[in-house]
């Protein structure tokens, strides 16, 4: 492309951010915080990403593919959870339930580590991390199962592979053993932010599948309600005004954002299915006791039974 044309569709498309942020200051949108340009970069950044995977996927790698990668991480975090602490054995019972909801021609397995703080993280390959805060910072199992399903979606989205694809094929020219070559990609993505655009696409995900599973869609904004209230108890603060140069450069939307479009998006699910139950599950995670292995009656909630 000529720089000209880069130069047009850059215009162009900043003009778009520009249009759709006048619309939505004139319909006087109420979002949960006084204001922010997430959703605006969100819609902006879209275009944006899906020409990088178009360019990140032609490359040639498929000597090193995903499974493979994958491969790597399980054989270097299975040792960890060998024998299984109960942690482990509860996330190991979650993701079998989950699995035949994925997409990806590879199991699936989140490792439950050691980090001073609530949060989960996705690797190339079907390997997910959990911290041991998560679980306890957490209020029902439906919501874990949301933040598993999130990491499921950045992973069936290609999110991690496309963002360690162009790297890996620089270091392949040298061939070098898989091994390091996992190592690497990993430091990529420890330090790596994933964007807006790719974050509420894992998060549409994690909504979807929650839907499609047994447990109570509400699991999903539920999840970072409890993660605010996290923040609120450890004095972590939360932006409350708006700022175009903070909102284009932080990678994640704002938790309270999240939390009231899939509060909105659950609430709008319920009405449509008026008659479902769904599985919350707020006694199983105390246990650390999985839905497919102890199914509690008083669990089953309906439309108008959300759990507190």
């Amino acid at each position: 492309m000529k720089a000209g044309a880069r130069l047009g569709l850059l215009v162009v498309l900043l003009a778009c951010g520009v249009a759709l942020i006048t619309v939505l200051h004139r319909a006087r949108v109420q979002p949960p915080l006084a204001s922010t340009f997430t959703s605006a970069f969100q819609v902006v950044g879209a275009p944006l990403k899906l020409v990088d995977r178009v360019a990140s996927r032609v490359l040639p790698v498929s000597a090193l593919d995903e499974k493979e990668l994958g491969d790597v991480y399980r054989k270097s975090y299975d040792p960890q959870a060998t024998p299984a602490s109960r942690e482990q054995r509860y996330v190991d019972s979650l993701v079998a339930e989950l699995q035949p909801l994925t997409g990806k021609p590879f199991p699936y397995r989140a490792y439950v580590v050691d980090y001073p703080m609530p949060n989960a993280m996705a690797l190339p390959g079907g390997v997910v991390l959990v911290t041991r805060d998560l679980l306890t910072t957490l209020r029902s199992e439906a919501e874990l199962v949301a933040v598993l399903a999130h990491e499921f979606g950045h992973i069936e989205r290609g999110h991690c592979f496309d963002t360690v694809r162009f790297e890996l094929l620089a270091r392949k020219v040298g061939a070098e053993p898989l091994g390091t070559l996992a190592d690497f990609a990993a430091a990529i993505l420890l330090r790596h932010s994933y964007s807006k655009t790719m974050e509420h696409e894992a998060d549409a995900y994690a909504f979807e599948l929650l839907t499609n599973s047994r447990y109570d869609p509400r699991g999903v904004g539920g999840s970072f309600e409890s993660l605010l209230a996290y923040q609120a108890t450890h004095d972590i603060p939360s932006p409350q005004r708006a700022s175009p140069i903070r909102d284009y450069f932080t990678s994640h939307p704002p938790l309270e954002v999240r939390a009231e479009e899939f509060g909105q998006r659950a609430g709008a699910w319920w009405l449509r299915h008026p008659e479902e139950r769904r599985y919350a599950g707020r006694r199983n995670l105390e246990a650390l006791v999985a839905l497919p292995r102890h199914e509690l009656a008083d669990e089953w909630v309906g439309a108008q039974e959300n759990p507190p």
